[in-house]
């Protein structure tokens, strides 16, 4: 009998021992839900050519580094002007695809469209303790890397 003690703490110990893990282990919805409605709205304002607001309010958002995305946001506001001069202003944003490592870190993938081309944006944030952080924003035009091979 003692054994059937033993054996049944054993299994109900490592139950739940392996369904906390694989909570803490996984985004909640709130926190996607969180940071897509920080990912849009960055995007949405990116869209209207706001780009040194989009940063603001992204960082007002999530936090993050403020200096050096500051920066960042002044040298791509730059950037987006010759963009909106050469293609003409964007027609649409749309959320491409996500990923995470566990709960540490969370990458978005969103797709700027103009008529003729479109631009990639990354945006990834950590999550050092129990709160999330902007880490970068990237963008890039290589549509290629999108599609797996």
């Amino acid at each position: 009998m003692r054994w059937f003690f033993i054996a049944l703490f054993t299994l109900i110990f490592s139950y739940s021992h392996t369904v906390l893990a694989s909570d803490s282990e996984t985004l909640s919805n709130d926190t996607e839900d969180k940071l897509t409605k920080a990912g849009d709205h960055f995007m949405s304002l990116l869209l209207k050519g706001k780009t040194e607001l989009a940063y603001k309010d992204l960082l007002l958002a999530v936090g993050g580094d403020s200096e050096r995305l500051q920066n960042q946001a002044t040298e791509v506001a730059a950037f987006m002007l010759k963009v909106r001069e050469q293609l003409g202003s964007p027609i649409a944003y749309d959320l491409i695809t996500t990923d995470n490592i566990k709960t540490h870190f969370y990458k978005q993938k969103y797709l700027l469209k103009f008529d003729n081309a479109a631009i990639v944006w990354e945006i990834n944030y950590y999550q050092p303790r129990n709160s999330w952080t902007l880490v970068d924003v990237a963008y890039n035009t290589d549509i290629d890397a999108l599609f797996d091979d």
